[in-house]
């Protein structure tokens, strides 16, 4: 098999392991992305390489990277992370840089995530004053321990331990701990079929 065959081969067959992923079939795709349906099966099968401009569509169509479609067998398709591993940022949004929550990336290193999971350890109290978060996507709170007091948009929710809560990520949101004990939550961010990295704190 030549390079080129094999790299047309990679190509497709990354293309089908995304598509059905995302519980997609290549009809769908095909409307989606303005293709015809035997092109998709003809890439997917390694018969046929690609355009950059045809990867591309494609790749907007399923909010990828079109960089997934050369990824190598090698690359590796699952992350393991260790209690007292992982690195622990902190995010600055009150006033004068104060740190108002520790976060904890579960996941990180894997490669085209569709979901980002972490921990977050609110230190905001009630009464302070902090900027709200803003970004694309979606996110879901479960509160592993504490009181949580979510904001949204206009809205304030008090959370227990064991509640819940799941919001379109371009409401502002943010949270205060409640009571002495210091709130936890596992936090998952979802952008489907899209690199994403918003958990990142900003200063």
């Amino acid at each position: 098999m030549s390079s080129k065959d094999a790299l047309a081969s990679r190509i497709g067959k990354n293309l089908k392991a995304l598509r059905q992923g995302l519980g997609l079939n290549q009809k769908t795709l095909a409307a989606a992305s303005g293709l015809s349906s035997t092109l998709i099966s003809r890439i997917e099968s390694g018969l046929v390489m690609p355009s950059i401009a045809t990867l591309q569509e494609i790749a907007d169509s399923l909010r990828s990277d079109i960089a997934y479609f050369f990824k190598g067998e090698g690359a590796r398709d699952y992350v393991i992370t260790r209690k007292g591993t992982r690195k622990v940022s902190y995010g600055k949004r009150g006033p004068k840089g104060k740190v108002t929550y520790g976060l904890e990336l579960l996941a990180e290193g894997m490669e085209n995530p569709f979901m980002e999971p972490c921990i977050v350890t609110e230190y905001a109290k009630a009464g302070e004053e902090f900027q709200l978060a803003k970004h694309n996507g979606q996110e879901f709170i479960y509160v592993l321990e504490g009181k949580l007091e979510l904001t949204l948009g206009e809205e304030k929710f008090m959370l227990n331990e064991g509640d819940a809560a799941y919001f379109l990520g371009e409401i502002p949101h943010g949270g205060k701990s409640l009571g002495k004990r210091t709130a936890r939550t596992l936090n998952v961010h979802l952008i489907p079929g899209s690199r994403i990295g918003t958990f990142e704190p900003r200063a």
